[in-house]
């Protein structure tokens, strides 16, 4: 008898084990552990881009952030991207946790939490100085619309 490590797709007919679809079932066990590997490939560039983020000068804070957090940074007010960032961007801090989700991922840092996500030029910040509010969505000092 096969067995495979994706239980939701195997039934009993009779207290018989047998395989529904086995195609479809080792095609998306398949695409699931090609998924995990290139979330586990991008891990060091977003952790890279995090702590280049929090650790960075203003100038290279900007730099960082998506497009949509930067124009909603400078939209809120009279100051330049750089002296704006300087208000809200995190401290630093060592990453603590990282989860990629194909172009978004969180990197919780030791005192901060970061959003990004994958653009043509690489990983960029759109929300910084975030705080988790239990169930509620996470509140952010830095976010794009």
């Amino acid at each position: 008898m096969i067995r495979l490590a994706c239980p939701a797709f195997r039934g009993t007919s009779g207290g018989v084990e047998m395989i529904m679809n086995l195609p479809r079932t080792v095609a998306l066990c398949g695409a699931a552990v090609l998924l995990a590997g290139c979330s586990a490939m991008q891990r060091p560039d977003v952790e890279r881009a995090a702590a280049d983020f929090a650790t960075g000068d203003p100038a290279a804070r900007c730099a960082l952030l998506a497009p949509a957090a930067r124009a909603s940074l400078e939209h809120d007010g009279p100051q330049t991207c750089t002296d704006a960032v300087a208000d809200v961007a995190p401290s630093g801090g060592q990453v603590q946790q990282t989860e990629v989700w194909g172009d978004e991922a969180q990197v919780r840092l030791a005192d901060d939490t970061l959003f990004l996500t994958r653009t043509a030029d690489g990983w960029k910040v759109i929300a910084a100085g975030c705080t988790a509010n239990g169930d509620a969505p996470y509140t952010c000092s830095l976010e794009g619309p």
